[in-house]
This record gives structure tokens, sequence and C-alpha cells, in this order.
């Protein structure tokens, strides 16, 4: 069964750059994983002008682009945006599924935050640890948010057995 973990935190907090870092890291340690980045813009991956672009423009639900390199399927979702149970579905032999954002979501996360936001300390019931520059709670695993190295230690045992590191 697929484990998903969040990264989550409030805009700034470093939730991309640590991100960055446990993939190099959970990589190297040959952990099989995919990553789901949430945005809150009207995003586009395509370009218009291309045949792709012109083609979901005139109607296509859904269209996979494809090379000898790479593939994107891009759906419409216009009337019903996609959960994360159906976006997680998408992926296929990965043991790990890491989500960028989706904070409010009910799932096992990691919370980023910075002291410089100048914002309260966001987690909840599904908090297992907190990446930060500065200790603030003393009832969830707090790590240092440059310490990537014992962050993914955490995540790997969590993959595991679910487990924490003390």
């Amino acid at each position: 069964m697929t484990k998903i973990m969040g990264i989550c935190g409030y805009s700034g907090s470093g939730k991309t750059t640590l991100l960055k870092k446990l993939i190099l890291q959970l990589k190297a340690r040959n952990v099989r994983f995919a990553v789901i980045k949430h945005s809150h813009h009207d995003m586009d991956i395509d370009i218009p002008g291309k045949d792709s672009y012109e083609l979901r423009k005139s109607g296509a639900e859904q269209i996979i682009v494809a090379s000898s390199h790479r593939w994107a399927l891009i759906t419409e979702t216009p009337n019903n945006p996609p959960n994360l149970t159906d976006l997680v579905k998408q992926f296929s032999d990965v043991d790990l599924v890491l989500v960028e954002g989706f904070k409010d979501a009910a799932i096992t996360k990691i919370v980023c935050h910075r002291q410089a936001n100048n914002k309260a300390l966001f987690y909840d019931s599904h908090t297992i640890a907190i990446a930060s520059d500065v200790h603030l709670v003393d009832e969830i695993k707090w790590f240092d948010i440059d310490d990537v190295e014992l962050i993914s230690n955490f995540i790997q045992c969590y993959l595991h057995n679910n487990a924490s590191i003390p």
C-alpha cells in the first residue's frame, strides 16, 4: 500500500526547498516515490500554439503529450476539482507519495515553519513532525529545517514501519 506524507506550511516556510533536498536524499536511499504539488493558481503546463494545447482547447477533456523522454496527462476539471485521493491513484510502482501543500488534508504531514514569516505555527492532529528554524512546541517531534538527513531518516522509518526515530 502506498503511503502518503505531506510537506505543508505557509508560503515562504521552506516547503519546496526542503522537498528538493529530501528528494535527493530519498532517491539516494532507493526509495520509490512520487510527488504531488498543489497550486493555488490556475496553472497550465501546455503551451498556446502547440498542437496539444489546441486539441485540448478544442474540447478534449484529457490529452497525453508524449516524447521519448517523458509523458504528461492533462485532464480538464472545470466543475470537479481533483481530490488528493484521486491524484494519488494516478501513480504506480511507488512506496511513498510526497505531497507539497494540501495542508488541510487529513494526511500524515511534516509542517514547515520559518520564524521570519511572522505567521503562527500551523499544525493539526495529522502532524507527526515540525521542520523549523525555531523550536516552538514540545508535544510534536521537531527537526531543524536544515537537517535534511535526520528528516530523511524519520521519513524512511515512517515508510518502513510507521515507527519514528528517537
